[in-house]
């Protein structure tokens, strides 16, 4: 089978010619696309509930609940991983001024998804930035 695709990245036609065995591979991918296969959003949750215990339950699956879990994979978040930094985060299991916690929804939102990830609410020393230089780096250039 003979077909024509428009690249409109690149701004032309491309011909293409696919095998019959090309073409079903073709279909049964694209259904697959459409209709991608079930997640797992329980041992997700259930996750969550044995990691993070100092925090409240997650215990209802809610639609965007699951909207959140596919989001997450898609961004290729680890959740056991993202789970494991917030149970030993002294400040998102209620040890701030505010007595504060978080909880399921607030961390699968994505910026902080991203905060939890980088580390940016460990109990790590905090790091010192580099003292500034000073002088030229060049001054002592050429004088042997």
């Amino acid at each position: 089978m003979k077909f024509r695709i428009y690249d409109y990245e690149n701004d032309r036609s491309v011909d293409l010619e696919l095998t019959a065995s090309q073409w079903k591979e073709l279909q049964v991918f694209l259904k697959e696309l459409k209709n991608p296969p079930p997640q797992d959003y329980k041992s997700v949750l259930d996750c969550y509930n044995s990691i993070c215990t100092g925090l409240p339950p997650a215990t209802r699956l809610t639609d965007k609940r699951r909207r959140a879990i596919v989001r997450a994979q898609k961004d290729g978040y680890d959740f056991e991983q993202v789970f494991r930094k917030v149970a030993a985060s002294p400040f998102l299991n209620g040890k701030n001024s505010r007595k504060w916690r978080a909880n399921f929804d607030w961390l699968m939102q994505p910026s902080n998804l991203l905060k939890v990830s980088e580390g940016q609410f460990s109990d790590g020393a905090p790091v010192q930035p580099a003292a500034p230089m000073t002088g030229n780096p060049f001054d002592e250039y050429g004088k042997d």
